[in-house]
């Protein structure tokens, strides 16, 4: 699939049945133990594009999802992955919860979001998240890498809701449901 803005990403399920059940007990259940299984899953799409990139870099995690939590996400499975994340994004601004926000709402409500730890030196840089859905968020960490000075080559994500987008590697047309 693609963002709205052209990057291309690569997902390794479909966030649907059991996955998206998973990745919700992960996220919203303390689950870590899922983290190895799901981290398997992500290396599979992300195994091949590690080469392209001097640094995987993780979506951030709101500071209230940290807090809550104790891990982020995006880095946990990184390092299952068998990954080193490295953390050049940070949040600037309070995002809303994007569950409900249709596309438009969703670029609203990153925009301007994030911002890079430091400079880069045209380095090329993976981005990974979760769960992608519009791509508004990957699109949101890519342009704050690309305004630092780093070169986005793509992006990865644990999982793609199928309203959304389609996996790479499948023909099929868009699903919707």
């Amino acid at each position: 699939m693609r963002t709205p803005r052209g990057l291309e990403v690569r997902a390794a399920l479909d966030f649907t049945g059991v996955a998206a059940r998973c990745i919700r007990r992960l996220k919203g259940e303390g689950e870590t133990l899922l983290a190895a299984p799901l981290g398997a899953a992500l290396a599979g799409v992300l195994a091949p594009l590690v080469a392209d990139a001097h640094h995987v870099v993780p979506v951030p995690t709101s500071g209230s999802a940290f807090r809550r939590r104790g891990y982020r996400v995006p880095e946990l499975l990184l390092r299952r992955a068998g990954a080193a994340p490295a953390p050049l994004l940070r949040s600037v601004a309070r995002r809303a919860d994007q569950r409900g926000l249709d596309a438009r709402a969703r670029a609203a409500n990153v925009r301007r979001s994030m911002t890079a730890r430091r400079r880069g030196d045209g380095a090329p840089v993976l981005v990974v998240d979760d769960v992608v859905t519009t791509g508004a968020t990957l699109d949101e960490a890519a342009r704050a890498l690309t305004e630092a000075g780093y070169r986005v080559v793509g992006a990865v994500a644990l999982a793609a809701t199928p309203r959304h987008g389609r996996l790479i590697g499948d023909s099929s047309p868009t699903r919707r449901k």
